[in-house]
C-alpha cells in the first residue's frame, strides 16, 4: 500500500522532505553505484542517477523499513544499473576524445587498467556483479548477505569463486 506522498512519516516530517533526507545521507552509495554501471561519462552517470532516484522514489511508500536504509538503496541501486548497462551495451559506444573525469583523478594508465577491470566484471552475470561491486564498495559479507537476501556462508563462497573466474578471464586476455 503506497502512502499519499504528502502525508508525514513517524517522525513528523512529511514523506518528501524524509525521501531526499534518505537520499542526501546515501548519495554516496548512490554515485558509487553509478559509476560502476557508466563508462564515467557526465552524462551517462546523470542519467543513471535520475533512473535510479525515480525508482527510488516508487518504491519509497513501500519501503517496510525492516532492513537498514543503504541495504534497501543498494538493492535498488544495482538492479536499476544492470538494466541500464544491459539496455545501453546493445547501443553503439561512443568515446569521448577526453574524459576530464578520469583525467582529474587518474593516470592514463591507471584509467586503462581501471577500464579493463570493469570489462572484465561486466562479463559477469548479473549477481555476480552485484557481488563484486558490493565487495569493491567495502561492504561484510554480512551486508552483501543482507543486500541480495542470501546466508552469508553462501556469498563468502560465490564471492571466492567469482574471484578465481576474474582471475582465470584475465589470464585468457593476456
Amino acid at each position: 500500500m503506497q502512502r499519499n506522498l504528502y502525508t508525514e512519516d513517524a517522525g513528523g516530517r512529511d514523506t518528501e522532505q524524509a525521501f531526499l533526507d534518505m537520499v542526501q545521507r546515501h548519495q554516496a552509495l548512490i554515485y558509487k553505484v553509478c559509476l560502476s554501471f557508466t563508462r564515467q561519462r557526465r552524462d551517462e552517470v546523470d542519467d543513471l542517477k535520475q533512473d535510479i532516484l525515480c525508482h527510488l522514489w516508487s518504491g519509497y511508500g513501500s519501503f517496510r523499513r525492516g532492513s537498514k536504509e543503504s541495504t534497501w538503496i543498494y538493492r535498488v541501486a544495482l538492479n536499476v544499473g544492470l538494466q541500464y548497462y544491459h539496455r545501453n551495451k546493445r547501443m553503439p559506444q561512443f568515446e569521448e576524445l577526453t574524459s576530464p573525469m578520469a583525467e582529474t583523478y587518474m593516470e592514463h594508465d591507471d584509467q586503462q587498467q581501471l577500464n579493463r577491470m570493469y570489462d572484465l566484471i561486466h562479463r559477469l552475470d548479473d549477481e555476480e556483479q552485484k557481488l563484486v561491486f558490493m565487495y569493491l564498495d567495502g561492504l561484510s559479507g554480512k551486508e552483501m548477505a543482507e543486500v541480495l537476501g542470501k546466508a552469508e556462508g553462501n556469498v563468502r563462497i560465490r564471492l571466492h569463486r567469482i574471484k578465481e573466474k576474474l582471475k582465470k578471464l584475465a589470464q585468457y586476455e593476456e
